[in-house]
């Protein structure tokens, strides 16, 4: 019954069951047709991403389940074959996320040999028009801009999934996927060098963007650098007719966090990182 999503309806019935699961943060088409991944699909009601991920040896994936289609048994075949899939391509654990929301899903995954790894704080910011500003030194990204902003990624990375510890991608890879679904990235320059980097991702819901990584080089932080980055991003946002930016941070990053307090950020439901084996 888990076969290969391929076919265009097959991505549709995949997105249908991801925002069955999650309305408060639907996903379109285009989001899914254009992952780095493999789809499986249940035809009882649920789905599976599998895909290589920023951390060396581990796998992300994700399971998800319609509400109405739990408690029979989708889930464990599911989960099963993302571990087969897993393996198979020659990793040792896999990784992915459940809402705090979500303790049913939670204790799924903890029954099947998951543990809790971190936890990442996400946070909403409504916008009106006139927020944010761009300072001096904040600059849209552009051509000549993209291998000083990979430097910045490079450096910046593997501090955002400790306890694990990922790496970017090579620079080919990390520039195709970086303009995914992407409208703007900014950069902050010093002295004419690029020490910080801070990007905008469309979602599936119109009125919404999501900020991806928002890294500043180590020798030039304490500036108020991160914060005239997203600043200059929400100024973005709002004069485009956006009405809200969400993020999502791990629980440890004080640093980033104290920068989307001061801007006026409001906590959601944080998302649990779980890591299990998958042999």
């Amino acid at each position: 019954m888990i076969r290969a999503a391929e076919t265009r309806d097959d991505l549709e019935r995949c997105v249908e069951i991801c925002n069955a699961v999650h309305p408060e943060d639907p996903v379109v088409l285009e989001q899914l047709a254009d992952s780095d991944g493999a789809f499986l699909l249940h035809e009882g009601g649920g789905y599976a991403f599998v895909a290589r991920s920023s951390v060396p040896g581990s796998a992300y994936a994700m399971v998800r389940v319609r509400p109405d289609a739990r408690r029979g048994g989708i889930g464990s075949a599911l989960l099963a074959a993302v571990r087969t899939h897993a393996a198979s391509a020659g990793f040792e654990r896999a990784w992915g996320r459940v809402s705090e929301a979500d303790p049913a899903s939670l204790e799924f995954a903890s029954r099947r040999g998951f543990e809790e790894a971190a936890r990442d704080v996400t946070v909403v910011r409504e916008l009106a028009p006139g927020d944010g500003e761009t300072a001096p030194g904040i600059v849209e990204l552009r051509d000549e801009h993209l291998r000083a902003a990979y430097r910045v990624c490079v450096e910046c990375i593997p501090e955002i999934h400790v306890p694990q510890r990922a790496e970017a991608p090579p620079f080919d890879e990390w520039l195709e996927r970086e303009a995914r679904h992407s409208p703007l990235a900014f950069v902050a320059v010093c002295d004419g060098e690029v020490v910080g980097y801070a990007r905008l991702y469309e979602t599936g819901t119109p009125h919404r963007l999501e900020h991806g990584l928002t890294a500043v080089l180590p020798s030039h932080r304490r500036r108020g650098i991160a914060i005239a980055l997203k600043r200059a991003e929400l100024a973005w946002a709002a004069e485009h007719g956006y009405r809200e930016v969400v993020t999502e941070m791990a629980g440890d990053n004080t640093a980033i966090r104290a920068v989307n307090e001061r801007l006026g950020y409001r906590p959601l439901p944080a998302s649990i990182v779980v890591s299990g084996s998958v042999v």
